[in-house]
């Protein structure tokens, strides 16, 4: 069994669904669920996790619908304004039509900017509502999110290995930071988006030994398989991706088990 523990879905129709950016873009061209789906087939994955993306902001209505195309197969990680007085409320409807987690792109503002009441009343929501956490980050916010995991005992995802910075190194002190966040059981990690952090080509060599790392460390169990789809297919494939993942890193195989599946079942598909 594999899943997907992260990929984007979107389509070019403003009238239906209008475009609310709050990453800074609007793409030009479209990530529809059909194509995700051939996708789906083409490379035997049995289950996926949809990530909103940015350009529709806190607007999740396509996610969502993508998600009812198959409850089962597929798990909607949501976005609503984490500094607005109604997240809670928001995020609590959002659950009622399918959500099964959140994401917060701690990156797009100042670190001071997340001392805020309100910040601290979504986490509290999340906890009540036992609902898992994505996070989009850079290596300066992650001493912050070890904070937090301290205090909100629920799963806590980091997105793409936190973003490192390009070419680093495992002796690098952004790096050197995530790993010591495997000391918080709640804290989980994506072996993913390779090419934000890496200085090659794909398959981007440099960061295979940042990736093995972070699984020593976290161990299988706490880490996940994604393929940042489609922006994978922009600069590498999704196959390569895949295959990369299954045999290029010594991973044995109970290993890949975990990191492939078991890991996102046990945060998205438990009971």
């Amino acid at each position: 069994m594999v899943i997907d523990s992260h990929l984007h879905l979107w389509v070019n129709r403003p009238e239906k669904y209008p475009w609310s950016p709050i990453g800074g873009y609007i793409p030009d061209g479209e990530a529809p669920l059909e194509r995700f789906l051939g996708v789906m087939a083409e490379n035997a994955i049995d289950g996926a996790v949809l990530v909103q993306p940015t350009p529709y902001g806190w607007d999740n209505t396509y996610l969502l619908e993508c998600k009812q195309a198959d409850q089962e197969k597929f798990r909607a990680v949501v976005l609503v304004d984490p500094l607005s007085e109604g997240a809670v409320d928001s995020l609590k409807r959002l659950i009622g039509e399918g959500a099964n987690g959140l994401r917060i792109n701690l990156h797009l503002q100042p670190l001071a900017a997340w001392d805020d009441i309100r910040f601290y009343e979504l986490w509290e929501g999340c906890r009540n509502l036992d609902l898992p956490v994505c996070l989009q980050l850079t290596p300066e916010y992650l001493p912050f999110v070890g904070d937090i995991a301290s205090t909100y005992h629920i799963p806590i995802i980091i997105d793409h290995l936190g973003r490192p910075q390009v070419g680093s190194k495992l002796d690098d002190a952004g790096f050197l930071a995530l790993l010591r966040l495997a000391e918080k059981p709640n804290i989980f990690v994506k072996l993913s988006g390779m090419n934000y952090y890496s200085a090659e080509l794909a398959p981007y060599r440099d960061t295979w030994q940042l990736l093995a790392a972070a699984k020593e460390r976290f161990g299988a169990e706490r880490c996940l398989w994604g393929s940042d789809f489609p922006f994978v297919d922009e600069h590498w494939s999704y196959p390569e991706n895949l295959n990369t993942i299954r045999k290029d890193f010594g991973f044995e195989e109970t290993e890949l088990e975990w990191i492939l599946s078991k890991t996102a079942r046990s945060i998205w598909w438990k009971g």
